[in-house]
């Protein structure tokens, strides 16, 4: 299907793009992957979750990016983008299972799964 560049640390702008390198030393790796969840759990579920998950400042094996926010609701919205949606699903499955254990939320996630075509950070 094509390749994407890899962030390098340090640049002021990334550039995730089907079939365009953005530097000549990147690592070629499959599509990145958007996964955006309405989660059910309230804020204080969440940071529970977190501390469970053994969660620091290091993203899981693949993840790229990960924010989470305070809907209308009071729920927590996650926004991650993932160097595969493999890698998404797998550590979808670590937190269901945590999540589960713990009886967090109100009913099931709701998770999509999106492929990215660009990404622009400071």
């Amino acid at each position: 299907m094509g390749e994407r560049s890899r962030m390098t640390p340090g640049r002021s702008e990334l550039t995730l793009r089907i079939g365009v390198s953005v530097d000549e030393s990147s690592e070629e790796v499959g599509v990145a992957t958007a996964r955006f969840v309405k989660t059910g759990i309230t804020p204080d579920e969440y940071d529970q979750m977190r501390e469970k998950l053994g969660v620091g400042d290091t993203p899981p094996a693949g993840g790229v990016f990960h924010a989470a926010a305070v809907g209308e609701d009071g729920k927590i919205r996650v926004f991650e983008v993932w160097d595969s949606r493999e890698q998404a699903e797998a550590w979808g499955e670590k937190v269901m299972a945590v999540r589960t254990e713990a009886g967090f939320g109100d009913g099931p996630p709701s998770i999509e799964y999106l492929e990215v075509h660009n990404v622009v950070q400071r």
